[in-house]
């Protein structure tokens, strides 16, 4: 076998092909970033300028005066962890979609055999094809499809990621706010049984008022200046979990500025129509889409792929071309299987469509009685429990100024008036929580889909 000319030594060239390079998370480095990261950074001003320029009516980001609630969701959509975790996921798909329905690559096969027998001149016989599809099918086609239909489900699947961190810091916001005005009631409660307890150890000293009596005051106080740490402790609390969604170090000093009150998104008239692009249903048709290129991709897989295969031989000390092909007959397979799980799963995602507008619907009816229910009761305890209350107090005071000091009277008087300021306050609370789920149905405007990179310091 000598002089062997092969066409085909140039399959062997293969092209450069991409080298592996470790690259291990510098988890120290990260931490120096984390515990540095503040919310007047550069990155946010600029981030919160590009929200604006596609959006003029964002608000605007202007740290000065303390953070407030629309300049939070900036910050949190920049740096909350889970919607960094959940881009990166989208990047993914999205690297499998521009890169999708490329050509295989060819396959380079030989042959060599040696005739045993002394027939001819030469014993040694070599042969190299290099085989090659043909995708008369339109696979890639239907490959780039699907990978781009994927894609925008996980885009999707960010923007809703992004919504939820939305809701939830809205909503741990208003229960911030609710706490932070709790404790100041307490705070007013405990100054009013104080001045209460020093004018009855004033009577209690002119003999005017029994000890017992005036101890009072004093329990009530201390009963309540208790209540007051556990309200500043689940404050803290909360603090702690708004700092953790806005991607701020949990001993970052952020002065928040409380919001007790949630702006519906949609109008009522308009609810039940825009359900059907709700968070819920459109995640539910792009699921259904990916099903769709699923099916289709299966019912195309059945369809043979055509390979051919020229290549050379050497034969006697002869060298030839040479020229084959290979086609899969689709007898007993067929891509049964396949076709038949996607489908089902195309059957499944259209029930899950349903479903889903269905629980929407079902959603919109609950928060819509909740909300309804609260603004009732709020403003039943705003304009007739609250002014009785406090005119109690009123009333209660002004005896206590004449000297005629009922303990049991004006402190439940004045508890009284507590408990109705707190009922207000749940009230509220109730209702603004129930717009925030009423909100949740429906996207925000403000929204990222911007690329985030990395804090630097």
């Amino acid at each position: 076998m000598n002089h062997l000319c092969w066409p085909t030594i140039a399959v062997l060239c293969w092209p450069a092909c991409q080298s592996y390079e470790p690259e291990p998370v510098d988890l120290l480095s990260h931490a120096r970033l984390f515990a540095d990261r503040i919310p007047e950074a550069s990155l946010i001003q600029s981030f919160a300028l590009s929200l604006r320029a596609r959006d003029p009516g964002s608000p605007v980001f202007d740290v000065a005066d303390g953070v407030d609630l629309d300049e939070a969701r900036y910050v949190a959509l920049l740096f909350n962890p889970q919607l960094r975790t959940v881009r990166s996921q989208a990047d993914v798909q999205k690297a499998s979609a521009e890169l999708a329905g490329l050509w295989a690559d060819p396959q380079f096969s030989g042959s060599f055999f040696y005739v045993l027998e002394n027939v001819w001149q030469y014993n040694w016989f070599a042969g190299g094809y290099v085989a090659q599809t043909l995708p008369i099918t339109g696979l890639p086609g239907l490959e780039k499809g699907l990978a781009e239909t994927a894609h925008g489900e996980a885009l999707l699947q960010a923007r809703r990621a992004e919504a939820d961190i939305l809701n939830r810091l809205e909503s741990v916001w208003l229960r911030y706010s609710a706490r932070v005005l709790r404790s100041r009631s307490l705070n007013d409660l405990v100054g009013r049984l104080q001045a209460l307890e020093e004018t009855a150890a004033r009577l209690a000293s002119a003999h005017a008022l029994s000890q017992m009596e005036s101890r009072t005051f004093t329990l009530a106080r201390l009963r309540y200046q208790a209540e007051l740490l556990s309200a500043n402790g689940e404050a803290l609390a909360l603090l702690l979990s708004l700092r953790e969604l806005l991607g701020m170090p949990p001993d970052r000093e952020i002065r928040l500025v409380p919001r007790f009150a949630a702006m519906a998104r949609v109008a009522p008239d308009d609810r039940h129509n825009r359900l059907l692009t709700s968070p819920m249903v459109e995640l539910a048709k792009r699921q259904h889409d990916v099903a769709e290129h699923e099916l289709e991709l299966a019912i195309r897989k059945q369809y043979p792929e055509l390979w051919i295969q020229p290549g050379w031989q050497e034969e006697d000390g002869q060298p030839r071309p040479a020229f084959g092909f290979s086609l899969p007959l689709p007898l007993w397979n067929g891509n049964a299987r396949e076709i038949a799980e996607m489908r089902a799963a195309r059957a499944a995602a259209a029930e899950l469509l349903k479903e889903q507008l269905e629980t929407a619907t079902h959603a919109l009816a609950r928060a819509e009685a909740r909300s309804a229910v609260a603004a009732a009761q709020r403003q039943l305890l705003e304009t007739q429990l609250l002014p009785l209350a406090e005119l109690q107090v009123t009333e209660a005071k002004r005896l206590a100024e004449l000297g005629q000091l009922d303990t049991l009277l004006i402190l439940d008087a004045v508890t009284r008036a507590y408990d109705a300021q707190l009922a207000v306050i749940d009230a509220t609370l109730a209702e603004a929580e129930a717009t925030v789920d009423l909100n949740a149905l429906f996207w925000p405007s403000l929204v990222a889909e911007v690329e985030v990179k990395e804090d630097r310091p």
